[in-house]
């Protein structure tokens, strides 16, 4: 996961690694939704801090679903993202996210966010997303919803996207073992947003209406 400068040039986003106490999860406030007292973290793959999350005991329970963040142009906007130059936005060419729900209320986990973790699902999206509802920008935000039983079955990387053309790092790789070694759903298969996508692309819109309504 990288942030954009542009359509021709990306570069790694500076996050600092954070451990278990530095995120705020507020519990109480939720809806029975427990405190996470421990989980795996690793700045700029966030598709594999997701793949640990989804198993995580505390959120046994609640359904849970995985959103991929992008668009056709790998180029999406993000405000309240992490950041080392404190921008307002941040450009991702991809995130991904999780939606945990239950009969009473939705949540997301971000662990790039500045909001908290986990926020009501109503207001991670109207916040993040908030320039694209009110101004409609082109480089609006599309999703794909795996469910979290396949995403931990099938999802593979071999994390030869955060490496540079000399096969030097652009991130430190996380710590443990590389998921899956040939499940049905590769990386670069799910980050594809373009009309040759093998997966249901949705609007944020649809999101609203499909999840949230």
């Amino acid at each position: 996961m990288i942030t954009a400068l542009n359509s021709d040039f990306y570069r790694i986003k500076q996050t600092i690694i954070l451990c278990s106490s530095s995120f705020p999860f507020y519990y109480g406030t939720f809806a029975g939704l427990m405190e996470i007292k421990e989980f795996n973290y690793s700045a700029n793959f966030c598709e594999e801090n997701i793949w640990h999350l989804c198993q995580n005991q505390e959120l046994e329970g609640f359904s849970k679903k995985v959103l991929i963040v992008s668009n056709a142009k790998r180029n999406c906007p993000f405000k309240f993202q992490k950041s080392i130059n404190g921008d307002e936005v941040v450009w991702w060419n991809y995130h991904v996210i999780l939606l945990a729900a239950n009969s009473d209320s939705a949540f997301i986990y971000d662990f790039d966010s500045t909001l908290p973790v986990p926020s009501t699902a109503q207001e991670y999206l109207s916040r993040t997303f908030e320039f694209s509802i009110n101004e409609g920008v082109i480089d609006s935000p599309y999703f794909k919803i795996i469910d979290s039983v396949t995403y931990l079955d099938s999802f593979n990387s071999d994390r030869s996207h955060m490496k540079d053309s000399f096969g030097k790092w652009l991130s430190d790789p996380p710590k443990w073992q590389i998921i899956g070694g040939g499940g049905e759903l590769p990386l670069p298969e799910l980050l594809d947003f373009t009309e040759s996508s093998k997966h249901q692309i949705y609007s944020l819109d649809e999101i609203w209406s499909h999840e949230l309504s």
